[in-house]
């Protein structure tokens, strides 16, 4: 994409002659399908500057893939941005480095769970009664359409 390329290599320009920790691309997951890459810029500019924001799409359909990318002209912003939770659109959204590992000696952990072989009557209510009994549930997640798994979303990584 030219135009992301340039607006890197801007962004790049700036950070070198000020000295500063280079910010780079977050990957912002768990987007709604109905969020535009002008919605991810006008929540996350009150975290700073944003310089670029992508939603990723489905080449075929067009329809988002509920994970798009956001990048600031701050360091200090992106890493207000990254030491906690979004709620967009109405969804608990996740912003990380792409592809970042934790330190060898800290375990990758994560607060959402995967639940398999879920049947067409249970609710997300349903869901969220049973799982509350191991720590605070933030979000309950079910596919529409109905494929017998859910995600369950703890408020804490330790659960």
């Amino acid at each position: 994409n030219k135009r992301k390329m340039e607006e890197i290599d801007a962004s790049s320009a700036v950070k070198m002659k000020r000295g500063d920790m280079k910010t780079s691309d977050l990957i912002v997951l768990g987007l709604p399908w109905k969020t535009t890459e002008q919605d991810l810029k006008d929540y996350f500019s009150t975290f700073g500057e944003v310089i670029m924001v992508q939603v990723k799409r489905d080449a075929k359909t067009g329809n988002s893939k509920g994970f798009g990318f956001v990048r600031f002209t701050e360091y200090e912003a992106q890493e207000k941005v990254i030491s906690q939770r979004h709620m967009i659109d109405g969804r608990w959204c996740d912003c990380k480095l792409p592809n970042s590992k934790q330190g060898p000696d800290e375990p990758l952990r994560s607060r959402k769970v995967f639940v398999g072989r879920c049947t067409e009557d249970m609710t997300t209510d349903d869901l969220r009664q049973f799982f509350m009994q191991y720590g605070e549930v933030t979000d309950v997640f079910i596919p529409k359409p109905f494929r017998a798994f859910a995600f369950v979303t703890f408020a804490d990584d330790q659960v």
